[in-house]
């Protein structure tokens, strides 16, 4: 029994190699900025900070959506970009193209592979029509989130089709309350693998387990 329960601890140990640091400001559906869609706004975004504890890689990150304002999809994609205090730096992270339904309180999710980030360096998040302006057919408000993300402030821009203008001119609004509802996720391990230590304790509790299983079977 003593065996047995050194082995869940170095699993548990082992598994713990996984985490990593989470922002999450959701509190609830709470609809507020608007509209996000064409032919109105085009760019919404949330700034942030990315963490100084080691967890360095964004694995995935999400927005918020709230209910409709005018009925129809939304063609979007969700960008991460360096922030310049008043505009988008350098692109680093473009998703494939997502046709939102448009249906409300839903949060839209996307996978980076693990992109990596300067710790304490500002970056923006966005969601933007603007490469399929013209595709979409509705518009939408975004839930309010806390003021619980670092660096986090809510960014628009009214910049219809034309996507470099977000890397060259002041967005309408930065850093503006209240912020979007916004999550991500950061570890310390691109694309999610664990380090060399952590497969080791994992490997030899497995194997501990396989070996205990074996004795008990006996």
């Amino acid at each position: 029994m003593r065996t047995a329960l050194l082995l869940m601890a170095t699993l548990l140990f082992a598994v713990s190699g996984f985490a990593g640091t989470t922002y999450d400001n959701y509190a609830g559906y709470d609809p507020y900025w608007n509209p996000l869609g064409y032919p109105n706004t085009a760019t919404y975004g949330e700034t942030f900070s990315a963490p100084t504890n080691g967890d360095f890689n964004l694995q995935n990150f999400g927005f918020w959506m709230a209910d409709p304002i005018v009925g129809g999809d939304i063609v979007l994609s969700a960008y991460i970009a360096t922030w310049t205090d008043s505009n988008a730096g350098t692109l680093l992270y473009s998703s494939p193209s997502m046709d939102y339904p448009n249906t409300g309180e839903a949060e839209l999710t996307f996978s980076t592979g693990g992109l990596a980030l300067t710790p304490g360096a500002e970056y923006v998040a966005f969601l933007s029509v603007s490469q399929y302006y013209g595709l979409s057919s509705g518009a939408g408000r975004v839930d309010a989130g806390s003021a619980t993300i670092p660096g986090g402030g809510f960014a628009w821009y009214n910049n219809g089709g034309n996507f470099a203008e977000l890397f060259t001119n002041s967005w309408n609004d930065y850093g503006v309350t209240p912020d979007w509802a916004f999550t991500a996720a950061f570890n310390n391990a691109s694309g999610g693998v664990p380090e060399p230590g952590t497969l080791m304790l994992l490997g030899a509790g497995l194997l501990g387990l396989v070996g205990l299983r074996r004795r008990l079977s006996f």
